[in-house]
């Protein structure tokens, strides 16, 4: 029966490439500005510019009643922290032009009966008239106003039930708890996946540029055939992706506490073990891109064709569960997925080994199985 034997590998010989490795990134001009400046750049810009929220609202107001309860509505629009200004139109010529040159992201028109009903206890109801334009704030805005106008609707019912009962109806006291993020901070949430998308990047670009570069430039025969083999050569090759990462990673994350405020409640020591392998992981696919390619500019390419999808299937950006389901599927495949809710874990909800415990050896299967393929990829094409 044949014996499964394991590649020896000389540690002296990768040790060289890798050396090399790092030279040729550090020591010529452009690289290094291409792995400092643009990773720096993006989790700065996207930590301030990158947000889902809605604030400094502006809307406006087409008031025809003349009752208390439309102007209740105003003055809680105008409390509210998320709108900026209120601006009153007086007439419906006006809606119009406050639309089409966006000086209001939608207009509230209440119609002359509009106090009345609500006194007499009827439904009553007020239009909307969103910017379609900006559909995505606009719908989040109404949905505020929304929330505003059940508010009133609430107090307005326990008004009466107060006064059937004489003062003696129960008061009902309502509060809302948040957890991990009470404030519903979207950099919270967003920084620390962006962690996790700018470090898969860097170590599909790095990685992947690798044998690429030397194809490129006439010097992949000449490693061939010094004494490393094939398999050492292309681990040294993923190492430099690696150091880079938890590099970029520990920078990152220096950033995101001091920076920016985020919170980092969890384990330091299980945020880079997570960090190594999944940079491992990536270093991985990234070789695999590399070993396709045979010029630099496909090796980019083929790193971005790869890397964006995994990033729009990790819930990094979009939650998974809103996803069809065969890419939810196909999502446990990415280690962008795994990694992003090990990251958040960390930061947010001070995460147990225990409960990291699967989506890390997840991680870790990805990157054997990557790693593997790579060297295979890699040897095959050597």
């Amino acid at each position: 029966m044949a014996r499964l034997t394991l590649p020896r590998l000389n540690l002296r010989r990768m040790a060289i490439i890798v050396r090399k490795e790092l030279l040729v990134l550090l020591c010529n001009k452009v690289s290094r500005m291409l792995i400092i400046v643009p990773p720096l750049m993006q989790i700065v810009i996207f930590g301030w510019a990158a947000t889902m929220e809605v604030r400094n609202v502006d809307v406006a107001v087409l008031n025809h009643d003349s009752g208390n309860w439309s102007r209740e509505v105003v003055r809680r629009l105008q409390g509210s922290p998320t709108f900026r200004s209120v601006t009153f139109l007086n007439g419906e010529a006006d809606i119009r032009p406050v639309i089409e040159r966006q000086k209001a992201l939608f207009v509230v028109v209440f119609d002359e009966e509009f106090s009345r009903r609500i006194d007499a206890g009827n439904p009553s109801q007020m239009q909307v008239i969103l910017d379609g334009r900006r559909s995505n704030a606009a719908q989040i805005a109404s949905y505020y106003l929304e929330t505003i106008v059940r508010g009133i609707g609430e107090s307005t019912m326990m008004g009466r039930a107060a006064l059937a009962a004489a003062g003696s109806a129960p008061r009902l006291d309502v509060r809302v708890r948040c957890w991990f993020n009470p404030n519903l901070e979207f950099q919270w949430f967003f920084l620390p996946n962006l962690i996790g998308m700018l470090s898969f990047m860097l170590g599909l670009v790095v990685t992947g540029l690798s044998v690429a570069r030397e194809r490129e430039v006439g010097t992949f025969d000449q490693l061939l055939v010094s004494p490393a083999t094939p398999t050492e050569i292309a681990l040294a090759k993923l190492i430099p992706g690696c150091l880079v990462g938890l590099v970029h990673g520990t920078i990152f994350l220096l950033i995101s506490v001091f920076g920016f405020g985020v919170p980092f409640t969890g384990s330091l020591v299980l945020l880079y073990v997570a960090m190594l392998v999944f940079a491992m992981a990536s270093g991985g696919i990234g070789l695999m891109v590399s070993s396709l390619s045979a010029t630099q500019q496909q090796a980019f390419l083929g790193a971005f064709t790869v890397g964006v999808p995994c990033i729009l299937i990790s819930g990094a950006v979009t939650p998974v569960i809103n996803m069809p389901p065969f890419l939810q599927y196909a999502s446990q495949l990415n280690p962008m997925r795994h990694f992003t809710a090990i990251v958040q874990g960390v930061f947010l909800k001070d995460i147990t080994v225990a409960a990291a415990a699967v989506n890390l050896g997840k991680i870790a299967c990805i990157s054997m199985v990557a790693v593997g393929v790579a060297v295979w990829m890699f040897k095959r094409k050597a």
